[in-house]
């Protein structure tokens, strides 16, 4: 990977603390880890729609650390569209599926399973990426924890009590550890952003020492490739936006630790 390119795309008015996207027939879906919507932003037209995903309560947006439901990944797959909790404390172990209706299930007992069988303990476990494969669950743990327990959890969708964990190693970003916030799968590759951010915890925002892009074969998880994206952003989503001949672009959303309700939404090309 090489002549990175980061431009500003556009700014949604109405969604704070983005944490991950989709770019699905010209419309962006995002969520936010302190909101209980899944949004809906046409690029079209540039209207932007919410899909409450509890009808249960009130508190939607802008919700208290110690209470939300910390929406960190979302992914499509065969129509749907699957939203994931961080798992990070006990009441962020949703999963979401959207398709004309919501479905809430709650992974608990999965969350707790992975952290015993693979010793990721309650502290160190965030999923804050996630990938479907035909076969397959990809979690994508952010080693933010004391022990930097950075990998990926692979579940068999068909029998989640089939598992196992990957390991990754990422670099240092002005001597931070990068952790993983997101990732995409675009053929045979994955892409991934990993964020650096001087906290030792899953809880607790820390300073932002950047982002950056990696790339690995979907068979060899440990083949990685990375480079740094220019300028110190905490980037928490990723999409592929189009592919044209030897260049690759995504869409990327930021989370700048705010309650400001807006979000910047930028493009970044690479080489393949």
């Amino acid at each position: 990977m090489k002549n990175i390119i980061l431009d500003f795309f556009l700014t949604i008015t109405g969604i704070s603390a983005a944490s991950g996207l989709v770019h699905q027939n010209n419309h962006l879906f995002v969520i936010a880890d302190n909101s209980r919507y899944l949004y809906d932003f046409g690029l079209n037209d540039r209207l932007l729609t919410r899909i409450q995903l509890d009808k249960n309560t009130s508190d939607l947006e802008n919700i208290a650390k110690a209470r939300k439901p910390d929406f960190e990944s979302i992914t499509f797959d065969q129509d749907k569209y699957y939203i994931y909790g961080s798992g990070s404390t006990p009441n962020r172990n949703l999963r979401i599926t959207y398709q004309k209706e919501v479905l809430t299930e709650d992974f608990s007992k999965i969350y707790h399973r992975l952290q015993q069988k693979f010793l990721v303990d309650q502290d160190n476990f965030n999923i804050e990426g996630v990938i479907h494969t035909e076969d397959e669950i990809w979690l994508f743990n952010r080693g933010n924890g004391q022990k930097a327990q950075n990998g990926i959890f692979k579940i068999n969708k068909f029998n989640t009590e089939k598992s196992s964990f990957d390991a990754i190693k990422l670099p240092l970003i002005d001597y931070v550890q990068a952790g993983f916030t997101d990732a995409i799968l675009v053929g045979d590759f994955v892409y991934f952003i990993a964020a650096a951010e001087a906290s030792n915890s899953t809880y607790l925002d820390g300073e932002i020492a950047g982002t950056i892009l990696g790339k690995f074969n979907r068979k060899n998880s440990q083949s990685i490739e990375t480079i740094r994206i220019p300028g110190k952003h905490k980037f928490e989503g990723i999409t592929l936006k189009e592919q044209s001949g030897d260049q690759i672009t995504f869409f990327l959303c930021e989370d700048k630790d705010d309650d400001k309700m807006e979000t910047t939404i930028y493009s970044l090309t690479i080489d393949q």
